[in-house]
Formats: structure tokens, sequence, C-alpha cells
């Protein structure tokens, strides 16, 4: 009774051999029409500064401006294709399942080699062939077992392509909001960099995103355009944006003796752009997805 249980343990590890999946997903065109739902959607948030500067006070007022994209929904076929492999199992199982298959055969066919000769009381020679059936019976269930489990590990290595109609995203040019206006930056930390460095002021803005900055008087040389570049840093709070946002303002020198108040405004949108166009081109890896041609139905 224990030799069918082995059996039938073998054949069950065999037929459980391990199979490796891997997943390629790709996305063909597909024809149909473009939606488009009407929504926007938030991608960043900017600021928006107007600042006077009075001599040697500068005042801030700053407020943030959502930027949102438009979206569009493109129809296109995913597809999604399964790679299985199992590792060479199918061929052992099937060779194995064949050795086994011929050894029982062996045994059915000759009976003899695997039997106990006896020598009865007449002399005469007699075979037990209980021995015999019982190896080809044993041999014949692993045999069986082993061809069952190649046909699983089959069944279950085979690769499968799924199809399926979906819509891909296209985002618009960014933008302000439509259904949201400018509000307040309340209680947010700005420092300002005068001239790369030579001035560097702390601050904090009130409930209504107002801030002032008390100039020091100016001992460098006085540029010709009467002017100098400063940035105001806002600082990001606990879990917000990325990295601090930049705002881009120039002002008057020196700051003693003006009796004109000298107005402005600066974007963070502004900054990054002028960041964008003065950083190097960096090198970008080239698009090595192919576009592939009309997709087959789905099955």
């Amino acid at each position: 009774m224990r030799l069918p249980r082995h059996v039938v343990l073998v054949a069950s590890l065999l037929a459980c051999a391990p199979i490796d999946v891997s997943n390629t997903v790709t996305v063909r065109p597909r024809e149909g029409p473009a939606r488009t739902f009407g929504g926007e959607q938030l991608v960043a948030r900017d600021f928006v500064a107007d600042y006077v500067q009075i001599g040697g006070r500068l005042l801030v007022e700053l407020r943030a401006q959502p930027s949102c994209v438009s979206t569009r929904h493109v129809p296109v076929l995913r597809v999604d294709e399964v790679h299985r492999s199992a590792r060479g199992f199918v061929i052992w199982d099937f060779a194995l399942g064949t050795f086994t298959g011929a050894f029982a055969g062996l045994a059915f066919a000759q009976p003899q080699l695997f039997s106990h000769r006896l020598v009865d009381g007449r002399g005469r020679e007699v075979h037990d062939y209980t021995g015999a059936y019982v190896v080809g019976g044993v041999f014949s269930a692993i045999c069986v077992g082993l061809l069952s489990a190649g046909i699983v590990d089959a069944l279950r290595s085979r690769d499968t392509t799924r199809y399926a109609d979906a819509f891909e995203v296209e985002l618009g040019p960014e933008r302000p909001c439509t259904d949201s206006e400018a509000t307040a930056l309340a209680e947010r930390a700005l420092r300002l960099i005068v001239a790369d460095g030579v001035i560097e002021l702390d601050a904090i803005t009130d409930a209504g995103g107002r801030a002032r900055f008390e100039l020091p008087p100016w001992t460098e040389a006085i540029p010709s355009s009467g002017r100098v570049p400063a940035i105001i840093e806002v600082a990001r709070p606990t879990g917000g944006d990325v990295e601090p946002r930049v705002l881009v303002l120039s002002l008057r020198v020196p700051f003693v003796g003006m009796s004109d108040a000298h107005t402005g405004r600066a974007d963070t949108r502004a900054a990054a752009e002028a960041r964008e166009a003065l950083a190097p081109l960096e090198p970008r890896e080239p698009n090595t997805e192919a576009v592939e041609g009309p997709a087959p139905e789905p099955r």
C-alpha cells in the first residue's frame, strides 16, 4: 500500500514544477474618437509676488497660483503578453516517463527476467511471475504519473496574450486653473538673496501673504543700470513641494536716498523657464519603443 502513495507523491511534485512568468505590456493605436471630459488636472502650485521698494524697505505680497492641464483620452489597445517557462521540467517529465514505461513493458514482455526460479520435487524449473507483474505495475504507475505531470506542466507553461481596450491620457499645455483664484500664501518662510549672497535676509509672511524686508546700506559698487538682481526663496512646507520655489526680482541701488517707489511682479514660472533656458542640454536616451502596426482582432 505504500508504493502507490510514493508514486502519487512523486507525480504531484513533478506536476508542481516552478514556472517563471514575465509580462510585457505594449500599447497600440486603436481606431475611435478621442474623449475629452472637460476637466482639469492640478500639476503644480506656482507663486506670484507683487513687490514695492521704497529706499531700504522692500514690501512683498505673495499669492499661490495653482497650475492645471487639460486632459484628453485617446483610445488605445493594451496588449499584455505573458511569457512562461518551466525550466526544462517538461522534457524531463516525458523523458523519465518514456524510460519507466519501457521498463514496465520489458517486465510484462519478459517476466522471467524478473521472476524467481523454483525447482519442484521432480527437478523441474518453474517461475513465479508475481515479482515481474509487481515491478511492471509499479513502473507503469510511475510512467502514467510522469506523463501526466508532463502534460500538466506543458499546459501551465504556455504563453498567453490578452487584449483590452483602454484609453491613454494626453496632457495639454500647463496654464492657470480656470476654477481657482490666487490665494494669499500665509505663514510661509521667505529668504531674500541680493546679488548672489551680498545680502541675505529672512522673513515670514502674515495672514495676508505680506512680508517686509529692511535692506541694509549698499556698500558694493553700483552697476551702470542702477539695479541688482535678487531672488526670494519660498521655503517648502513639511510634506509639501519637492523643493523651494524661487522668485526673481530686480532692486534699485543704492537703497539710501531713494524717494520714489520701485514696483514689480515676480512669478515662479518665469524663474523656472529662465533656469531651463540657461541650463546645458542633457543628452536624452532615444525612444526605443517601436510603434507597431494595426493590432489583430482580440480572440
